[in-house]
């Protein structure tokens, strides 16, 4: 097996095992968001990729989480539990001088975050734009014409004398 081959292989060899590991990871609940603002620097600077692990209504809730919620439709919001009491959760960003406006219910919590990841969700909104999904094709057929342009061409074999031809 050529030393391309085996590359080849063991490149869609991960690349499957990445593919598998998402597709497993969100169909148990875990959710990706980007930091679109700087309300929890330095914590999750925006542009930080936050991974959320699901809750349940059994996940007990503590001050000092930091969770995602959705305070209302179509909004999404990732901050730290700084208080639980009867009326609710308060919540505030780290960089915020105050607790944010209201208090969420346990219903509006999507996840806890898990952990983060330094400029992720630039990469993930860039991915989830067409234009990104474009240049990542073009990428990959980059890679492909580069790989068979630098590939090594199969060396000719020496031609085998046929039986019963006379040697010249």
């Amino acid at each position: 097996m050529t030393r391309h081959r085996i590359v080849a292989v063991f490149a869609a060899v991960v690349l499957l095992a990445l593919v598998g590991c998402g597709v497993y990871a969100w169909s148990i609940g875990v959710r990706f968001y980007a930091v679109d603002s700087g309300s929890m620097s330095p914590t999750f600077n925006t542009g930080a990729l936050v991974v959320d692990l699901p809750v349940t209504r059994a996940t007990v809730f503590r001050v000092g989480d930091v969770v995602t919620f959705h305070p209302t439709p179509g909004y999404t919001a990732t901050h730290r539990i700084a208080a639980i009491g009867p009326d609710g959760i308060s919540t505030k960003g780290d960089a915020n001088p105050s607790s944010d406006v209201g208090f969420i219910q346990p219903s509006m919590i999507a996840g806890r975050v898990a952990f983060s990841v330094p400029f992720g969700g630039y990469v993930a909104v860039f991915f989830q734009q067409p234009l990104g999904v474009v240049a990542l094709l073009l990428l990959l057929l980059a890679l492909l014409a580069v790989w068979q342009l630098t590939g090594s061409a199969p060396k000719p074999r020496p031609a085998e004398p046929v039986m019963g031809e006379d040697a010249a």
